[in-house]
């Protein structure tokens, strides 16, 4: 129902409100910090650099401290060194070459989970101010492409969220509740590169219900920002934030999300059906598949066969929880050829065959 209802005020309604949302955005970084990658605008020097700024809230603005790399966690510390600063905010830019601070001759390509940590004053606790997700994965990197529909975090209290990628734009909808428990609906919508997004969030109000004799134009706040790294089609982690407090200070939530099938199973059978067989290689033919003949061979694995033996579907569930899409599915043919899928999602599944080329494997009916 919630797909029906954004295709619908597409039309109309989510156009009013993408007109007003840059100003909403701008208003929220306005009284942040931000971090940029910056890239390497000289060339000479190895590496890439990072630009932090926004206003600091009192005179006494922040210099660089220290960088720290724990994996791809990049922590930036910062601290003004000077004390009984009058509190009037002040506008500051910090540059930083990760891989010069750390005293590296160069990082490993991938995603980078930067985290901004500055301190008030030479005695004062440094507190998380920014965060971004910096991409700088290799040119040739293969790009991911999010399934449409809803995605799911792990754990008691599960959030949801409907998503949905069209011509390089990723739109998603946060289904929430606010700090008194009333349901509470964000939309963000932002370009998309093939493995991460940063998405201001605006909460919708003030709309009509769908009986009302007379409609009112909704309207929406800027609330939180929703950043998003995805490892295959059916699986993301997100990190939703704002700023509370005259600190400054930034909460930090980090969501674990997969796309589920939505079925009354919560095993492997879900992904029963028929698929086509693509492959980008040269003159490739596609093949269709009909994969009805499910097995659980045990809690960690799943294999879904083909009823005249044609094609042998197995799946690596991994520790995931059971409904989750599994981790990586390898099809075996009857003529020998094994394809190897490492993103795996509901209707599609991406990987590769014995000889490097791209293969997709594309559900047509369940």
């Amino acid at each position: 129902m919630l797909h029906a209802v954004v295709r619908h005020c597409g039309l109309a309604l989510l156009c009013a409100l993408f007109a007003a949302a840059p100003v909403f955005a701008q208003s929220l970084a306005a009284a942040a910090v931000s971090i940029h990658d910056a890239g390497n605008p000289r060339g000479v020097l190895p590496g890439w650099n990072l630009a932090i700024g926004g206003d600091w809230p009192t005179q006494c603005p922040p210099v660089l401290q220290s960088v720290t790399l724990d994996g791809n966690d990049l922590r930036i510390d910062a601290r003004s060194v000077l004390d009984l600063c009058a509190r009037q905010p002040t506008a500051f830019s910090i540059e930083v070459n990760p891989t010069l601070a750390l005293e590296r001759l160069a990082l490993a390509p991938g995603v980078y989970k930067v985290g901004f940590y500055a301190a008030e004053g030479v005695q004062a606790q440094p507190i998380l101010r920014a965060f971004a997700l910096v991409d700088r994965s290799l040119p040739g990197a293969p790009s991911i492409i999010p399934e449409t529909g809803f995605w799911w975090s792990s754990g008691a209290d599960p959030t949801v969220l409907s998503m949905e990628l069209q011509g390089g734009q990723l739109s998603v909808a946060l289904l929430s509740y606010d700090a008194d428990g009333q349901p509470a609906w964000l939309f963000g919508s932002a370009a998309f590169d093939g493995r991460i997004a940063h998405l201001p969030l605006l909460r919708l109000a003030g709309g009509s219900d769908p009986f009302a004799k007379s409609t009112a134009t909704p309207h929406g706040d800027a609330a939180m920002t929703l950043d998003l790294q995805f490892s295959a089609s059916a699986h993301a982690q997100a990190w939703l934030s704002r700023t509370r407090g005259d600190d400054g200070s930034l909460q930090l939530r980090t969501l674990d999300l997969s796309r589920l099938p939505l079925a009354a199973s919560t095993d492997g059978s879900a992904w029963q059906g028929d698929w086509v067989l693509v492959s980008d290689a040269q003159d490739a033919i596609p093949r269709r598949l009909r994969l009805d003949r499910f097995q659980d061979p045990d809690t960690q694995h799943i294999r879904i066969a083909s009823a005249d033996g044609s094609a042998t579907l197995d799946c690596d569930a991994g520790s995931a929880q059971a409904a989750w899409p599994p981790r990586a599915c390898t099809l075996q043919l009857a003529d020998g050829s094994s394809d190897r899928f490492d993103s795996v999602a509901v209707t599609r599944m991406d990987g590769t065959d014995a000889n490097g080329a791209a293969v997709h494997l594309l559900r047509i009916k369940p």
